[in-house]
């Protein structure tokens, strides 16, 4: 409940921090009862970012197990976070879990870190996946899916970003077609 409060209080526009008392009020909930579950606003802040991204990973999880041959979940996994970036709805989750209130929270550089290898673990079993069939015959899979995973966030950063014009986006099929040369998949 609190969680879900503290979204929806940063959700909200605003110029000035986010105290644990507008987030109290909007769960209906006391500061002692925040307290009980939560040392700190930042400890709450990092749990409404770590439940969002779990979720995102859980959604890709099923995609990808839908995807079919490595090629295919390559494809998923790019198609994803781009669209994290893309699509009106996600596009509003992500620019909350992206707010300065979040990005301060102390911890926030250790968290980010370990989403960004849940994110990535699919795509090294990706690679790794399509180095032993043959289909990605160049790939070095951890290093690669490294390389790639800064290349769709930096793409979706962008994308995120309204001054940037739609014109410099760089979009998937460019992204497929960078990534099939450095990997070499079977044409």
């Amino acid at each position: 409940m609190m969680i879900k409060a503290a979204y929806r209080v940063l959700s909200l526009e605003q110029s000035h921090p986010v105290t644990v008392s507008a987030i109290c009020a909007q769960a209906g909930l006391s500061t002692r009862s925040f307290y009980r579950h939560f040392r700190s606003k930042d400890d709450l802040l990092l749990a409404v970012l770590t439940e969002e991204t779990n979720r995102a990973a859980d959604e890709l999880a099923d995609r990808l197990r839908k995807a079919g041959p490595p090629m295919a979940g390559l494809e998923e996994w790019i198609r994803f976070f781009l669209s994290l970036s893309s699509e009106p709805r996600r596009r509003r989750r992500v620019k909350v879990m992206d707010s300065p209130e979040i990005i301060r929270a102390v911890g926030y550089a250790a968290t980010m870190e370990q989403i960004s290898a849940r994110h990535r673990d699919p795509l090294v079993l990706i690679l790794r996946q399509g180095a032993a069939d043959g289909s990605f015959r160049t790939s070095t899979p951890e290093s690669d899916a490294a390389i790639i995973q800064d290349i769709v966030m930096n793409a979706s950063f962008r994308r995120r970003r309204e001054s940037v014009d739609e014109n410099h986006h760089i979009g998937f099929a460019q992204i497929i077609d960078f990534v099939s040369r450095a990997i070499g998949p079977d044409s």
